[in-house]
């Protein structure tokens, strides 16, 4: 690590500074490849997590699965990825974005691969727990590296491609569950998973660390190469300076802490993100990798007509994250949210009126799908903004994490309900999720659009500052403590024993 002081005076950049050259850059090819990048690795990890969905039928016909035992396999990769997102947003903020980017990227594309040799119920589930723990990193750092690139005009257009890319990973699995598993089987479908592994090359290339990370460990000279990397010339950087030179500097912030997550500034904040991922990843998840089972044990349609089905519904997932994409930094992240899940909880509890009619249920879920892709696109982008730099990625991975909670718990809970024929009570369980996210957005949630980030989390980035000044200053007077209490045996000595 460089030491502030060796660096010349032109490179003592600060948070602020660089937040404001960000903002006033303008949109560059270079910044564009970051974004471009950052979707396509979303779009590979959404790709492969729905593949299992579509070959779950195959997997439980070829080892004679019951529902219960389905849904611990859905949840399988579910569970991976919670841990995933706990373990590479505390690495993320602690070694930095890009390296723990590329290896949530190589891991879930190898371990997917590895699915297609599994040869029994234990390996098939370790294999795809391993693969979540990969899945459940990619998202988290996506979205905080482009929040952290991204000028303040253009967040929601950057931050939004990560939640457009993941129904097009939906649509391409469908897709190639169509053209695949009625022909070759289930296990050739994961060969397809391995194609994430060619994005870690051009990752290294194309994606510098993030230069507000940089700055907060006093790499200054790297972080300036960064923000030249994007398109923000040292000419630039220092207008910035001179704009904002009667402002005093920002502190430096601590280590990320699990603690300051729940600080008083946070709580609303924390408590907030956490239920609009959790609640409706329920009904998110188990929908999304038990749509093709529904079809062919709810409603006896063939695995054919059930994969078309689920094709068609996906092109209108898309749908629902592109009409919430065009308008996120127009009409902002909060009535999109509210919208969304409250469409989505409506849409899955007229549900329970359908029975044993494979089409009415196709058109239900495609509107449920609509609007609970909606409000995903609009948190995607919110959820890394309402956090301070130093807790980005391990809050925003956190939130996510109790997603992945939520994730793994609804493809079980639709298994057991399914077991015991409770089929309705599917519908009530996952509808509720959503209505509950909604109204906690309207008495929780706050408006990100157009604001700097640095400017959203003043309070608790003072506080974290302060924090760790206090801890510093206890450390040094433990030290001296200790430093007094180990001479006062020397003194002793040399006066005979007498003090």
């Amino acid at each position: 690590m460089e030491a502030t002081k060796s660096v010349p005076a032109r490179e003592q950049l600060n948070l602020r500074v660089i937040g404001h050259a960000i903002d006033q850059m303008p949109t560059t090819r270079p910044l564009l490849t970051v974004i471009i990048i950052a979707a396509l690795a979303s779009l590979f990890d959404n790709m492969d997590s729905k593949l299992l969905g579509f070959a779950l039928p195959g997997i439980a016909k070829e080892f004679g699965l019951e529902p219960q035992k389905m849904g611990l396999i859905a949840s399988s990769t579910m569970i991976g990825m919670m841990v995933g997102s706990f373990l590479w947003g505390w690495i993320a903020d602690k070694w930095g974005r890009r390296m723990a980017f590329t290896m949530t990227v190589l891991i879930f594309s190898i371990f997917s691969g590895m699915t297609a040799a599994c040869f029994s119920i234990g390996f098939l589930l370790g294999v795809r727990f391993v693969t979540g723990v990969g899945l459940g990193g990619a998202i988290p750092v996506d979205a905080a590296i482009l929040a952290e690139f991204s000028p303040a005009r253009i967040r929601g257009f950057a931050g939004g491609v990560l939640p457009i890319a993941f129904p097009v990973g939906t649509f391409i699995a469908s897709w190639a569950a169509l053209l695949i598993v009625p022909h070759f089987g289930w296990r050739m479908l994961f060969i397809v998973g391995v194609i994430p592994a060619l994005l870690t090359a051009w990752v290294r290339r194309g994606v510098p660390e993030s230069p507000r990370w940089l700055a907060n460990r006093g790499r200054f000279a790297e972080c300036r190469k960064a923000l030249n990397h994007i398109g923000v010339t040292d000419e630039a950087i220092d207008r910035s300076a001179l704009a904002l030179a009667n402002e005093p500097p920002p502190p430096r912030l601590p280590k990320p802490l699990f603690r300051d997550l729940f600080v008083p500034e946070m709580r609303r904040r924390t408590a907030h993100t956490w239920i609009v991922w959790g609640l409706p990843a329920m009904a998110s998840w188990g929908m999304t990798l038990w749509m093709p089972s529904f079809f062919v044990k709810l409603h006896g349609t063939d695995l054919k007509q059930a994969l078309a089905y689920t094709f068609y519904i996906s092109i209108v997932a898309i749908a629902g994250r592109l009409t919430s994409y065009f308008f996120l930094d127009r009409a902002g992240r909060k009535p999109f949210t509210i919208l969304g899940y409250l469409g989505a909880g409506s849409f899955l509890l007229l549900l329970t009126t359908i029975h044993h009619n494979g089409s009415a249920f196709a058109w239900g879920a495609a509107g449920y799908m609509y609007f609970i892709e909606m409000g995903m696109c609009a948190i995607t982008p919110y959820t890394p903004e309402v956090y301070p730099l130093h807790i980005r990625v391990l809050g925003t991975s956190t939130a996510m994490g109790v997603g992945r909670i939520g994730g793994a718990t609804g493809p079980y809970i639709i298994g057991l309900l399914m077991g015991i024929g409770k089929v309705p009570w599917i519908w009530i369980v996952l509808g509720a999720g959503c209505l509950i996210a909604g109204l906690a957005t309207i008495w929780l949630g706050i408006e990100t659009r157009g604001r700097n980030l640095e400017q959203l989390n003043p309070v608790a980035a003072e506080r974290a500052a302060a924090m760790s000044r206090r801890n510093d200053a206890l450390d040094l007077a433990a030290a001296a403590t200790i430093t007094i209490a180990e001479q006062v045996p020397e003194t002793t000595k040399n006066r005979g024993g007498h003090i």
